[in-house]
């Protein structure tokens, strides 16, 4: 099934009661999330250029997991599946114990072959809607919940309505389009040297993210 699909056959006012809870960076409430699902509910999605699949995903915040619904290319996961073999799975107890050079190591070993998640929070939303949405058949509801607000809260970053979301995402690349012109260094391309170097010198940022690709690897086994 597509999102929209999925979308429809659930439980509407109770993922809206989820995304408002749990993701509290929305800082939207109930009632503006449980509008902006009977929206999309009712758009016509549009298929992309390439087929996308949203599966499952998770980030780790001072060693605890979050669910997130991560959109690839069709073509990037199958490929993904048949190049990304681990021979195993490390703990956060074990990677912790690892040498830095060991730990590094491992990381570029893993990302090396993984997809690349696409970002989606500015696409147009018909698009997304056509994804095809994977997740495994052992979630529980809670979790199915989760990860069906991941995904409407990325969505719905720049805004819950059609014309607050245009208007932000137009402001967006305008800003990046003057960046262009300027050959300036984006505030958030600083941000970004800024956390390469907390990644070199922290472990636990080194662990953190072996421990989502290893998510990404398990998740890719179950769904494919």
């Amino acid at each position: 099934m597509n999102l929209q699909q999925t979308l429809q056959q659930t439980d509407l006012p109770r993922l809206a009661a989820c995304a408002a809870h749990r993701h509290v960076a929305s800082q939207a409430g109930w009632n503006t999330v449980d509008t902006f699902l009977c929206y999309l509910c009712e758009l016509e999605p549009v298929l992309p250029d390439e087929t996308e699949i949203l599966i499952p995903g998770s980030w780790y915040d001072a060693g605890e997991k979050h669910l997130t619904a991560d959109l690839y290319r069709t073509a990037d996961l199958e490929r993904a599946r048949k190049d990304w073999k681990l021979e195993r799975f490390y703990s956060q107890k074990e990677l912790a114990s690892m040498e830095p050079d060991a730990r590094k190591a491992l990381f570029n070993s893993l990302s090396q072959n993984s997809p690349q998640a696409l970002d989606y929070t500015a696409a147009p939303w018909a698009e997304t809607l056509a994804a095809e949405v994977r997740m495994p058949d052992s979630f529980t509801l809670e979790e199915r919940l989760d990860f069906l607000a991941a995904a409407m809260l990325e969505m719905a970053y720049y805004g819950f309505t059609p014309d607050v979301h245009d208007r932000n995402v137009e402001r967006l690349e305008a800003a990046v389009r003057e960046l262009d012109k300027d050959n300036t260094t984006a505030p958030w391309e600083t941000e970004g040297s800024t956390n390469k170097t907390s990644m070199e010198t922290d472990p636990d940022e080194w662990i953190y993210s072996i421990l989502q690709l290893q998510d990404t690897a398990r998740m890719l086994q179950v769904l494919f």
